[in-house]
């Protein structure tokens, strides 16, 4: 089953379309692909790190920031957009298909799922070697 999303992204008003899944339970090699992105792994991290809701701008600039080893308050307009377009068309949208987080595109926020997917996603995380993502979010921008 499919759906289509209204989204506006830089002023443009348009819509994108979701396959929905309604079989439950996600498999250990599911898992494993959907942790195979460095931005959904960003995603992922930042969502438990901010009690499972942020707004996708905040997520945009986080994994922006994440991503390039800059301080996200230090991070360029144009990387932050590319991060939040990579997150809009292709990241949140499988994100939400595997029943990992909620979308909610009226309030531009994700929140992760209390759900045995999200459980099992972050068991099979915790077998990844570099899991959290081990990067420079930490640092402050004086400290660049």
């Amino acid at each position: 089953m499919s759906t289509s999303i209204p989204i506006e992204l830089a002023g443009v008003a348009f819509s994108i379309g979701i396959l929905v899944s309604g079989r439950t339970g996600m498999e250990k090699i599911e898992a494993f692909h959907v942790l195979a992105s460095a931005d959904r792994q960003l995603v992922l991290d930042e969502l438990a790190k901010r009690d499972g809701e942020a707004s996708i701008d905040e997520l945009s600039r986080q994994v922006a920031g994440r991503r390039h080893r800059i301080s996200p308050e230090a991070i360029s307009t144009t990387k932050t957009e590319r991060a939040r377009v990579r997150l809009i068309h292709t990241h949140l949208p499988r994100l939400a298909e595997t029943n990992v987080v909620d979308l909610n595109w009226e309030e531009k926020t994700v929140s992760l799922r209390d759900i045995e997917e999200t459980d099992r996603l972050f068991e099979a995380a915790d077998e990844l070697e570099n899991w959290p993502p081990d990067d420079l979010a930490g640092i402050s921008v004086s400290e660049l």
